[in-house]
């Protein structure tokens, strides 16, 4: 038969999306699969789609240039005037609703009215509803439950209950939750059953129980609870100071988490990774994972944890833990919005190599009941038996499960001898699109360096930075802008892989430290590396027992391409801790391959642009390599306030031994949007202040940076009114509390809207004696864009913040407590320009500039 998929938007990333996938991927293999996404808002989807499965958008929301909007501020998607009025088919009272229209609308009653597909499936309430009222009767029409009875509003729910009679049935993931629909939402004649959500076999399983680092997952949404999670962990991190929380996903709580993380000092042990494409990596790299939810319709992240070896400590929240760990068998069901009860859960499993291990195992095994294999059984009998076909054939023995995807064509696996072995060529019994083709060369390039290497006959090639590789010699000379390079083939070059056979290494003395993109040549023509599987182990790496910086650390880059990224130095200290306290930072670490002590060591703190301007602090090295360094931030900035610079760190032995400073052995690259260190602020009696931070550079190394410190003055009022003959300029009048200090420049810097980054220059008014505020006055021709030229009507809005400090150097004034104004005045015919100028939360300013015709405006205020 045929199956349709229809969801919101399959471009995105969540467990909805996973969801479907995973079920789409399983049918197929026996069935036509169709998926409808309504909206497609990127070129591809971010998780891969199988190529028997087919994906169909119904509007392309990609915006190109300045859209205009309709009702509500609707996008007028694909230039329809329809995109611009609100749904009538479609639920307003989905919480989705303000993304739908009438185009919506549209393209969903044309697909129901035309399609061949024999079963249409529904994924959130909106969808469902849509299905009721416009599937045709020759549909069969099913509706599915991602999250559960009481997460929707009255509201949506009274809709629900009005439209789900319409379909043929409705599926939740848990028997609770059936349950709870069965009693308080009757559906008579509606087939009513739960279905667990489905999770293929990840392509590897964990390896390396004694990792020392707990793995989340999810969104970082207020019911996720990750901020109980990271409190959790702080109450037992002092116990365990060699392990770290790794926190992947994005959302409306990352910022929040991240000022949490820096009040608890943890900046060092509680990373937030972001999103991840193939979170089966991330989970690979875990000792167990942690979910924290307070609420949980099924809980995918703990099934695809359990899959991946990992045994979960999970708050026991309704209604999905429950129903998917064993408690004490294969995770540790714990109190749900508990801080204390999820810390004692993270310490039992983190102090206990044995119970780790044991639940582990119990984890695999217990976990395969969520295979695919096994739950597309019962999607097949649900829909043979709703669409009068008879039950379906019972699948052949020997074929493998079901996955959602064919095998890449390039696995990359980095372990802990800091190599990368990249793998092309046929995966035993699995056949795929681009499996089995073995490049003819793999390129390396960076900033116009090539290095070419030749797969050996399996396929593999080791790409490998260390120094005991250089030393291998013979093979063929790499080719391209002037780098010799040498790609070594043959025994004794990198280790073995699986059957003992030799592997292909790369000691190459051009692969230098940096990110470098990997290329593939097929019949001549090169392409980037995009299909691919990365599994990392043997992470972090002890720096006690790590003699030198030699890493290839594999990843993604923003496109989805492979790059490897290169950590290489023949002296590095790895940094372990950095502490702001007491106006001071602090640098812990240990120097790699040191094994005696060094009482003369030093810090040093260098200007980037200029070497010679250097700044050193003591830091003796113990005879275990360790070191530690007090930097004054005063002395970094001394004879320099009022500066934005980069300063890099060095380590210097008292023989002259340069060290590198930096983050790297943990195999995560990217510390410069993981970790963010507060700053510390030096301010001078006289002139402008600074404040510095460290920060690591975009390839991990540790370094300062300083910035003007803007001047403390609160900023009482700000008045905008429209000037000129039909107000096309924004005249901007700023009282300050205090008068305007000499020396300081000032100006308005657009952070969103037309011209955004632009600054305009703020005049400051001489001081008029006996009065204790400042003036500043300043005229921004910002609708004298050409986006305003020649409408008749205007309505927009800016983001703006005020800065001061020293030319060139201008950091931000808070305008918090500025009160809402509003100006007015004539603008053309009929109509008054309005001007309202209000603070937002972050001490910027919001400005809208409206026109509105008088008689309109008076009507209003008449009624």
């Amino acid at each position: 038969m045929k199956i349709a998929y229809l969801i919101n938007d399959m471009y995105g990333i969540g467990g909805t999306v996973r969801t479907v996938a995973n079920q789409a991927a399983a049918l197929s293999a026996r069935h036509e699969v169709e998926i409808v996404s309504v909206f497609r808002h990127r070129a591809e989807p971010v998780l891969p789609v199988p190529a028997q499965v087919s994906l169909r958008p119904l509007v392309d929301i990609r915006q190109q240039g300045e859209q205009a909007t309709g009702v509500d501020g609707r996008p007028l998607y694909e230039g329809s005037e329809r995109a611009g009025l609100p749904p009538l088919l479609f639920p307003v009272e989905d919480g989705r609703s303000s993304t739908h229209s009438r185009l919506t609308d549209d393209r969903l009653e044309e697909y129901l009215a035309t399609t061949d597909a024999d079963v249409v499936v529904g994924t959130r309430p909106g969808l469902n509803v849509v299905i009721a009222r416009a599937a045709p009767r020759r549909v069969v029409k099913v509706g599915q439950e991602h999250l559960t009875y009481e997460q929707h509003s009255r509201e949506l729910r009274q809709v629900m209950a009005a439209e789900y009679p319409n379909l043929d049935a409705f599926v939740t993931v848990t028997e609770a939750d059936a349950r709870t629909y069965a009693e308080r939402m009757p559906m008579p004649g509606v087939r009513l059953l739960s279905i667990p959500n489905s999770v293929p076999a990840p392509p590897f399983t964990v390896n390396g129980q004694n990792s020392r680092t707990i793995v989340s997952a999810g969104r970082l949404a207020p019911s996720k609870r990750h901020d109980l999670l990271v409190q959790a962990f702080s109450m037992v991190s002092d116990e365990f100071p060699d392990w770290t929380l790794r926190i992947y996903g994005r959302g409306s709580r990352r910022g929040a988490l991240g000022r949490l993380v820096g009040s608890l000092g943890l900046q060092d042990r509680v990373w937030l990774m972001g999103p991840h494409p193939r979170v089966e990596e991330a989970w690979a790299q875990g000792a167990f994972a942690a979910v924290t939810s307070s609420e949980e319709p099924f809980g995918m992240t703990i099934v695809e944890a359990m899959r991946s070896g990992l045994p979960v400590v999970s708050t026991d929240c309704p209604h999905g833990p429950a129903s998917i760990i064993r408690d004490r068998e294969d995770g540790l069901l714990v109190p749900n919005k508990s801080a204390p009860g999820i810390a004692e859960g993270l310490a039992q499993l983190m102090g206990d190599d044995q119970l780790r291990r044991r639940m582990s195992a119990a984890a695999l095994t217990d976990s395969e009941r969520f295979d695919p294999a096994n739950v597309v059984r019962m999607h097949e009998e649900l829909f043979a038996e709703l669409a009068g076909a008879g039950a379906p054939s019972p699948p052949t023995p020997h074929l493998p499960a079901p996955r959602p995807e064919p095998p890449a064509s390039c696995r990359v696996e980095a372990g802990p001898d800091g190599a990368a072995v990249l793998w092309f060529g046929l995966v035993e019994g699995v056949a795929g699109s681009d499996a089995g083709r073995i490049p003819e060369r793999v390129v390396l390039a960076k900033s116009g360096r090539r290095i070419e290497l030749l797969p050996e006959a399996d396929g593999r090639v080791v790409v490998d930075a260390s120094r005991r590789a250089t030393e291998v010699g013979g093979g063929a000379e790499a080719v391209g802008s002037g780098v010799h390079d040498q790609a070594v083939n043959g025994p004794g070059a990198g280790g073995s892989g699986p059957g003992g056979s030799t592997t292909v290494a790369a000691p190459l003395k051009g692969l230098v430290t940096g990110e470098w993109q990997v290329f593939r040549v097929d019949g001549g023509v090169e392409a980037p590396v995009r299909d691919v599987e990365i599994h990392q182990h043997g992470f972090p790496m002890p720096a006690a027992d790590t003699e030198e910086l030699s890493l290839v650390v594999p990843a993604r880059s923003t496109k989805g391409r492979l790059v490897l990224h290169v950590r290489r130095s023949a002296h590095h200290a790895e940094i372990e801790h950095v502490e702001i306290a007491d106006g001071l930072i602090t640098v812990q670490g240990r120097v790699l391959g040191r094994q005696r002590p060094d009482a003369r060591a030093r810090l040093v703190v260098r200007l980037r642009t200029a070497a010679q301007t250097r700044r050193e602090f003591p830091s003796a090295v113990t005879a275990s390599g360790e070191f530690t360094a007090v930097i004054d931030p005063e002395v970094v900035v001394r004879g320099r306030e009022g500066d934005s610079e980069k300063w890099q760190m060095l380590l210097i032995l008292s023989d002259g031994t340069e060290c590198t400073v930096g983050r790297h052995l943990s195999g995560v690259v990217g510390y410069k949007r993981i970790i963010e260190y507060a700053s510390q602020q030096v301010r001078p009696v006289r002139g402008i202040g600074c404040k510095v931070r460290p920060y690591y550079t975009v390839n991990d190394r540790l370094g300062l940076l300083t910035a003007p410190l803007a001047p403390t003055m609160p900023v009482d009022r700000v008045r905008v009114r429209p000037v000129g003959r039909r107000g096309d300029r924004l005249l901007f009048e700023v009282a300050l509390g205090s008068p305007a200090p000499e020396g300081t420049a000032f100006a308005l810097e657009v952070v969103r809207g037309t011209n955004a980054g632009q600054r305009y220059p703020l005049e400051a008014l001489p001081h008029r004696p006996g009065r204790e505020e400042g003036r500043l006055v300043g005229t921004l021709p910002l609708l004298a864009h050409n986006d305003y030229r020649g409408v008749s009507v205007l309505r927009a809005s800016w983001q703006l913040r005020l800065k001061a400090g020293p030319a060139g150097a201008l950091a931000k004034v808070g305008a918090k407590a500025v009160p809402d104004q509003t100006a007015r005045r004539w603008s053309h015919g009929a109509y008054v320009r309005s001007v309202t100028v209000a603070p937002t939360g972050s001490g910027d300013m919001k400005v809208t500039v409206a026109d509105v015709h008088v008689a309109e405006a008076l009507n209003r205020r008449l009624r």
